[in-house]
């Protein structure tokens, strides 16, 4: 009687602990929740449909494009700057932004706005939305790209 009794003490731990664990990084929300999270302290991968909510929530949000300025002018979220990554003047120039204030940042696929946000963190930024998978999630997921120079004049706001 024993034995069968640690035996399903046993199954039931194993069945718990073998448990899917939910996701801990965000997933399509809706913009209520997006908003609470725009207080928290922390490095958030957001998805193309996310991005598009909080800059709904907040249509003066900076979206800065990491990626060498050539990159930038064959293509581009509409009213990204450009401020590039491995710039020796990048942190010079990402510090002319609020670093109370959300920034979301981008790349073409999450490399060089990864090392970013590490970097925009250790500035003291508290908000930072890295766009997970970046342009080329966009681009598979069909969101519609600008080319050219951007109208916001990224050398005034991030000189």
């Amino acid at each position: 009687m024993r034995t069968l009794f640690f035996a399903a003490i046993a199954a039931t731990f194993c069945f718990f602990s073998c448990q899917e664990k939910p996701a801990t990084k965000m997933t399509e929300m809706d913009e209520d929740i997006l908003e609470e999270i725009l207080k928290e302290s922390t490095i958030i991968h957001i998805s193309p449909k996310e991005l598009d909510s909080l800059r709904r929530i907040d249509p003066n949000i900076p979206v800065i494009d990491v990626r060498p300025e050539a990159d930038f002018l064959i293509s581009h979220i509409f009213r990204a700057m450009n401020c590039f990554e491995n710039s020796p003047d990048f942190e010079k120039r990402i510090l002319q932004l609020s670093t109370q204030s959300p920034v979301i940042i981008y790349d073409m696929n999450s490399s060089l706005s990864l090392l970013a946000a590490n970097k925009m963190k250790r500035l003291g930024f508290m908000q930072i939305y890295e766009l997970e998978g970046g342009m080329a999630r966009c681009i598979k997921e069909g969101k519609i790209l600008v080319s050219g120079k951007s109208n916001i004049d990224s050398n005034t706001i991030l000189k």
